[in-house]
C-alpha cells in the first residue's frame, strides 16, 4: 500500500524539517508543493533531500488564495504515482496515534484495516498552543509546544483513496473531499493531527496579516472571506491598534489556562533537527511580512503591464476626486 503525504507550504522553515522526520517513517513519498517562500524552506527541504528522504517538491509563486484547485492537483499527482491513500497534511501538522497504537506502523496499519469501500477517511485537528512556559530555546516544535487543548476541534480533515479517478475534486483546507460534486462519505479513524497553527505571537501577526492580504487578493468574492474570516481579526488589530497586540505579554506568550489545556507533548516520531536554525520571531515576521508585500505589489505591476483594461481600471481610480469638507 503506497502511502503518499500531499502539503503545501509556505515560509514554513521553523517547522518543515520536524514534519518531514515525523512522517517519513510512515509514508512512502512527500509530495510538497511550495507556493513561493521567502525563508529558508526550500533550503532545508534540498537538505533532507540529499539525505535520501523521499521528497518531490514543486513550487508556485501565486500570493492570491487559490486552494481548491491546488489541493485536486496534489490529489491527481499522487494518484499518478500510484498512491494507495493520499494524506493531506499540512506542515504544521504532525498524526498523533491513539495511545493504542503508539509505535510500529501506526499509519499504515489504519489505513490498510479500511474496507475497500471507504473512500475517505476523517482526522480531527488538536490545536496545541505557544505558551509562556515553552522553552523558547528548543526548536523543534513538538516538544517544545507540550500544550494542547483538552478537546479536540470540531474541524475534521481527511486522507482519501487513490485511484478514485478525474473527477474527484479536495475542498479548501482538506476538510473534505468530492467525487463529480458529491461529497465522499469518510470515516473517523483512531488518530489525530496535532496542530502547530501559533507557534508565537510573532507568527500569528505575521500569518494572519499576510493571509488576508492574500485572500483580498484572491478577488473571489463574499464566500473566500468568510470562510477565511479568522485572519481578519489579528490583521485588522495590527493595523488599526497595534499596540493591543504588539505591546501585549500576554498575546506575545499566552499563559496556560489548566481547565481547558493539558501538558501533552506529541510523541514525535522522528530524528534530531540538523537544519532547522534559531530566528528572532520579530525580525522574521517583519521580513516575511515586507517580502510579500513585494511580491504582490510586482504581480500588480505585471498585471498593470499586460492588461490594458487593468491599466484603465487603475487610471479610473486615480482620477477619482471626492470632497470630503470645505470651509
Amino acid at each position: 500500500m503506497n502511502l503518499v503525504a500531499v502539503t503545501r507550504l509556505w515560509n514554513e522553515d521553523d517547522i518543515v524539517e520536524a514534519f518531514v522526520r515525523h512522517h517519513a517513517p510512515q509514508v512512502d513519498r512527500f509530495v510538497l508543493l511550495d507556493n513561493g517562500s521567502s525563508d529558508r524552506t526550500l533550503d532545508i527541504l534540498r537538505a533532507l533531500a540529499a539525505e535520501g528522504f523521499p521528497l518531490t517538491v514543486f513550487q508556485t509563486r501565486s500570493v492570491s488564495f487559490d486552494e481548491a484547485s491546488v489541493n485536486t492537483w496534489l490529489y491527481h499527482h499522487a494518484a499518478s504515482l500510484g498512491a494507495g491513500w493520499v494524506l493531506y497534511l499540512d506542515a504544521d501538522e504532525f498524526v498523533d496515534p491513539s495511545a493504542e497504537r503508539r509505535g510500529g506502523t501506526w499509519l499504515r496499519d489504519t489505513l490498510g484495516a479500511m474496507p475497500a469501500g471507504v473512500p475517505a477517511v476523517q482526522l480531527r485537528l488538536v490545536h496545541y498552543i505557544d505558551s509562556a512556559e515553552d522553552d523558547a530555546a528548543d526548536l523543534l516544535v513538538p516538544r517544545r509546544m507540550r500544550w494542547r487543548m483538552r478537546e479536540p476541534s470540531d474541524t475534521p480533515k481527511v486522507f482519501v483513496r487513490g485511484g478514485l479517478g478525474a473527477d474527484v475534486t479536495i475542498e479548501p483546507g482538506n476538510h473534505a473531499a468530492n467525487l463529480s460534486g458529491a461529497r465522499l462519505p469518510d470515516v473517523p479513524v483512531p488518530l489525530s493531527l496535532a496542530h502547530y497553527p501559533r507557534r508565537s505571537g510573532w507568527h500569528d501577526v505575521g500569518k494572519s496579516g499576510i493571509g488576508w492580504l492574500k485572500i483580498l487578493a484572491a478577488g473571489q468574492g463574499q464566500e473566500v472571506l468568510l470562510r477565511s474570516g479568522h485572519y481578519r481579526a489579528p490583521f485588522e488589530t495590527v493595523r488599526d491598534r497595534p499596540a493591543a497586540l504588539l505591546d501585549n505579554p500576554a498575546y506575545r506568550h499566552l499563559p496556560v489556562d489548566r481547565a481547558t489545556m493539558v501538558d501533552q507533548p506529541l510523541a514525535y516520531a522522528g530524528g534530531p533537527l540538523r537544519h532547522t536554525v534559531a530566528e528572532d520571531p520579530a525580525m522574521r515576521a517583519l521580513t516575511l511580512a515586507l517580502r510579500y508585500a513585494e511580491a504582490l505589489a510586482r504581480q500588480h505591476g505585471r498585471l498593470v503591464d499586460a492588461v490594458p483594461a487593468a491599466r484603465q481600471l487603475v487610471a479610473e481610480e486615480n482620477a477619482e476626486r471626492e470632497m470630503m469638507f470645505e470651509v
